[in-house]
C-alpha cells in the first residue's frame, strides 16, 4: 500500500481548520480527513479533537479479535461527537463548533474498504479510468439536488452551497453513513475536504491523477485548487496499490 497526503490552508483562510489521520497496522489501515467549523479557531479545535479521539480509539481497538470496522466507525464518530460537545460546553469561544469527518478503514485480509462520513468531505474510488464519489454530501444544496429542485450547474454557484446539514458535534447524537466496497490492486481511494472539490470537478481530479500518478497528484491538486481561488483549506489523502507497503507523506 502506498499513501500520499498533505494539507494546505489555501489562500484566504488565516489558519488551517482541516486535520487528518494516516494510520496502518498489520491487518487494518485507517485514513481520515476532517474539516472543522465554528468561531475563531474553534473549527481547528473541533477537527483536532475528532481526529485525535478517532486515532486513539483505533489504536485501542484494532488489534482485538472482536474488531469490526462498521461498528468502529459508528462508535468512534459518536465518541468524537461527545468530546467535541464536552469541550464546547466548557469554553464560550468553542460554542457551536463542529467538524466533518470522512474515513476509510481498509481490511487488508478481505480487500474491503469501509467508508464512513458525516458532512461534505468526500471519499472517491478511481477504478478502470473512472472516478466515483462514494460518500453523500450532507449539505442543503445536495438535498435540493436530490429533490430535483436545482441543477448541478446551479448547485456550483448556489449561495448556500456551504451549508452543512450534518456535522460531528452539532447534535447530541450523530449518524455516520457507512459504505462497504470491494477493492482491487489497481484501485485508488481518494479522501478530501471540500477545499479541493469546491474548485475542481470530479473529471479534473481524475484527469490530474491519471496524468501525474498518485505520487505527484497531491501537490498538483493542491496547486490547482489554489490557482482556482484557494478559498478554503485543502486536505488530500490518496491510497494507491492497495496491498501492504510504505507510507509517503507530501
Amino acid at each position: 500500500m502506498k499513501v500520499y497526503y498533505d494539507t494546505n490552508k489555501g489562500l484566504l483562510r488565516e489558519n488551517n481548520e482541516d486535520n487528518f489521520i494516516v494510520e496502518e497496522t498489520e491487518k487494518y489501515s485507517l485514513y481520515a480527513v476532517a474539516d472543522g467549523m465554528g468561531g475563531h479557531k474553534a473549527g481547528e479545535v473541533a477537527s483536532s479533537i475528532a481526529i485525535d479521539s478517532i486515532r486513539e480509539f483505533f489504536k485501542e481497538k484494532c488489534d482485538q479479535e472482536s474488531f469490526q470496522a462498521p461498528s468502529f466507525i459508528i462508535k468512534s464518530v459518536q465518541l468524537a461527537n461527545d468530546k467535541i460537545r464536552e469541550e464546547a460546553s466548557k469554553k464560550e469561544e468553542c460554542s457551536g463548533m463542529g467538524t466533518t469527518i470522512t474515513m476509510a478503514v481498509i481490511d487488508l485480509d478481505l480487500n474491503i474498504a469501509y467508508i464512513g462520513n458525516v458532512g461534505d468531505s468526500r471519499a472517491y474510488i478511481l477504478k478502470n479510468n473512472e472516478i466515483t464519489q462514494i460518500t453523500d454530501d450532507h449539505t442543503y444544496v445536495n438535498e435540493l439536488l436530490k429533490d430535483c429542485k436545482i441543477t448541478k450547474g446551479e448547485a456550483i454557484h448556489h449561495p448556500k452551497r456551504n451549508v452543512i446539514t450534518r456535522a460531528v458535534g452539532s447534535e447530541e447524537y450523530v449518524h455516520a453513513d457507512i459504505f462497504e466496497i470491494e477493492i482491487f490492486e489497481n484501485d485508488v481511494i481518494l479522501l478530501c475536504t471540500d477545499g479541493l472539490t469546491t474548485h475542481l470537478s470530479d473529471e479534473k481530479i481524475l484527469d490530474t491523477i491519471m496524468e501525474y500518478g498518485s505520487s505527484d497528484s497531491v501537490q498538483k491538486l493542491i496547486k490547482l485548487a489554489n490557482d482556482n481561488g484557494g478559498t478554503d483549506n485543502i486536505t488530500i489523502i490518496i491510497v494507491d496499490n492497495i496491498t501492504r507497503g510504505e507510507i509517503y507523506d507530501r
